[in-house]
């Protein structure tokens, strides 16, 4: 029963518009920097849990204007107060924790009024080096302190054959890793379950590589200049999902050195 409530409460914690954008910035010698950003907008979540707990509790309809705000100043009250006991990582703390050869060049966390943004920039002596990387998490059964990317970079690889190098990776959806968190949730009633997919439509997730080498072949979807450019949102996911065509939408670009 706990296991199913907790499942259900990382559904509706983590229900929110999320932006995720990786950066890769090459020199010739394949060392660079790296820039993640990580956007969590969670006011559909405030939405998505006064409606729940309004259904819970039996009555029906749409939330009304007094219900929305007084959900809405009872979770900046509650964020208030956790913000004076979970105090973010501080740089120094996420510089230990980071894997040999990449350093922590900047760090930056910026409140909102229902989220958080934050962002990081590494830097590596090998492009390789990213894929151990990991994000500062609290854990524990708190979904709001836990992670919804822990490792940005895990799914990266570099191929080197010849005088060619190809990079690719797995784009990130978050809405599967949510899915996998909240198996054991029980299944939302209709409108419930829309609101939860209405918070995700707002997502955004973009990768952008930039070299000083001549590209051989690339899937971006568009070029500026040296960077090339992938975007997904939740639209182009479900697309690739229902064609079980998810591999098409890897991230993969191949240069000549």
């Amino acid at each position: 029963m706990k296991k199913t409530a907790i499942a259900l409460s990382v559904v509706l914690m983590l229900t929110g518009c999320f932006e995720i954008e990786q950066s890769i910035n090459l020199d010739k010698n394949l060392s660079g920097t790296a820039d993640f950003h990580l956007g969590v907008d969670l006011e559909p979540m405030v939405v998505v849990m006064a409606q729940f707990a309004k259904e819970m509790e039996g009555k029906k309809g749409p939330l009304t204007a007094a219900e929305l705000a007084k959900a809405k100043a009872e979770f900046k009250k509650s964020s208030t107060s956790k913000s004076e006991t979970n105090k973010p990582p501080t740089r120094a703390e996420i510089d230990k924790e980071l894997p040999e050869g990449v350093d922590l060049l900047d760090y930056k966390m910026t409140e909102r009024d229902f989220g958080v943004s934050t962002d990081f920039k590494f830097g590596f002596d090998k492009l390789s080096r990213l894929v151990k990387v990991k994000l500062p998490s609290k854990g524990g059964d708190d979904p709001t302190q836990t992670n919804v990317v822990e490792s940005p970079f895990e799914s990266l690889e570099l191929i080197e054959k010849g005088d060619t190098i190809t990079i690719q990776t797995k784009p990130k959806n978050p809405v599967e890793d949510v899915k996998e968190q909240a198996a054991d949730a029980p299944k939302l009633d209709a409108a419930t379950e829309k609101l939860v997919k209405d918070a995700f439509g707002k997502m955004r997730v973009v990768y952008r590589i930039t070299a000083p080498f001549e590209i051989v072949s690339h899937n971006a979807m568009r070029k500026e200049g040296k960077t090339l450019v992938w975007e997904y949102d939740l639209k182009k996911f479900e697309e690739l999902s229902k064609a079980k065509k998810l591999d098409a939408a890897q991230v993969k670009v191949t240069y000549r050195r």
